[in-house]
């Protein structure tokens, strides 16, 4: 379990981070570099060139808070080789530091889990994006730790990975669909902690096993709930039901639910849309925990991809050199924890409210 620990020093952090350029020419440290794009990013500039200018915008007062030696500061071109050669590995480091210095994670608190592709990182024809997953904490909003997926592989071995690495336990991790597998399932145990998998037709004899519970067995918890939101009507009806078929012989480890979620939405149209979703859990709590935790994993697409997309403009940017793709949706992701960290809410009123307050944004980096 995350435990708060000695005072965070980013700058301090980031002074360890190792320097790839060649030797001739450098004039800049690499923390110095990636401090002014954090800030950067901060006040709402994104690629190499809108960051350039928000250094020469603030110059005088940078160079007052960092005292860089000979009163110079980088140029957009030392940004891009920066960014460029930077180890993300290294990088990630720092962030889970900062993580688990500022970030105190509860017992039985959702963690949910899933990958987004960058798209700008790579030209259309050659469908390769950098993809990095994140390990989100769900009430909070923050990212407690992020992977980049292997460029031969795809997103299972990571979130395995992400998983394994983390010092998080006793809590409940929840993934789609393509992470139904036994192994995820093993590791999260290690864990000591609870699962929630969305069960779909990629592992058919396990969906057919779940369907033919959720069907045909009686539930022994449910829970309803309707809301109206943008003009449609959505009811969601839980059941929970005892697993009964003894999918461990199967290597199926310590399935103890079935959870089966029915969706009924009624558009303004008149038009009435119904979906059902099942889900294999060991977590014993009634339908109404799991009706609340099972909505909510989708604040990783609201509250993290979808701000990252259109706030920071992170899909529509051309950053392709290098390490720079994964080391700038990085930053972006800190920038996000940063300011979450600091109880705001609104992240595109955040950057209009706070934009050009250097100090301000400086002493919250620490």
């Amino acid at each position: 379990m995350a435990k708060k620990k000695n005072m965070f020093d980013l700058y301090k952090e980031l002074s360890h981070l190792t320097d790839n350029r060649r030797k001739q020419g450098k004039r800049h440290p690499v923390d110095l570099v990636v401090i002014l794009v954090i800030l950067g990013i901060m006040n709402g500039y994104d690629g190499y060139r809108a960051i350039g200018d928000f250094i020469v915008r603030n110059r005088e007062e940078l160079i007052c808070i960092f005292k860089p030696k000979e009163d110079n500061l980088p140029s957009y071109s030392t940004i891009r080789r920066v960014m460029g050669k930077t180890d993300f590995n290294e990088l990630c480091s720092i962030f889970e530091k900062w993580a688990v210095n500022n970030i105190t994670i509860k017992e039985k608190e959702w963690i949910s889990l899933d990958g987004k592709s960058i798209s700008g990182t790579f030209p259309e024809k050659a469908h390769k994006f950098v993809n990095l997953v994140s390990l989100f904490c769900v009430d909070k909003k923050l990212v407690f730790s992020v992977g980049k997926v292997d460029n031969k592989s795809n997103e299972i071995p990571k979130v395995q990975e992400l998983i394994k690495k983390s010092p998080l336990t006793k809590v409940i991790f929840i993934t789609d669909a393509m992470h139904c597998q036994t192994k995820t399932i093993s590791e999260i145990i290690k864990k000591e902690s609870s699962y929630v998998l969305q069960v779909k037709e990629n592992q058919k004899f396990l969906f057919k096993k779940v369907k033919f519970i959720a069907e045909h067995l009686p539930a022994i918890s449910s829970d309803i709930t309707e809301e109206k939101n943008r003009g449609r009507l959505e009811k969601r009806e839980v059941t929970l039901h005892k697993e009964c078929l003894d999918l461990k012989h199967y290597g199926w480890k310590n399935i103890k639910f079935v959870v089966k979620v029915k969706r009924t939405v009624k558009h303004k149209s008149g038009k009435i849309s119904k979906e059902t979703a099942y889900f294999i859990t060991n977590l014993r709590e009634k339908a109404s925990v799991f009706n609340k935790g099972i909505r909510s994993h989708w604040r990783i697409e609201n509250s993290l991809h979808y701000i990252k997309d259109v706030t920071f403009n992170e899909d529509r940017l051309k950053i392709r050199s290098g390490s720079a793709p994964e080391n700038m949706a990085l930053l972006r992701t800190f920038v996000l924890n940063i300011f979450r960290k600091n109880k705001y809410v609104d992240i595109k009123q955040t950057i209009r409210l706070l934009a050009g307050r250097i100090p301000l944004m400086v002493s919250l980096l620490r």
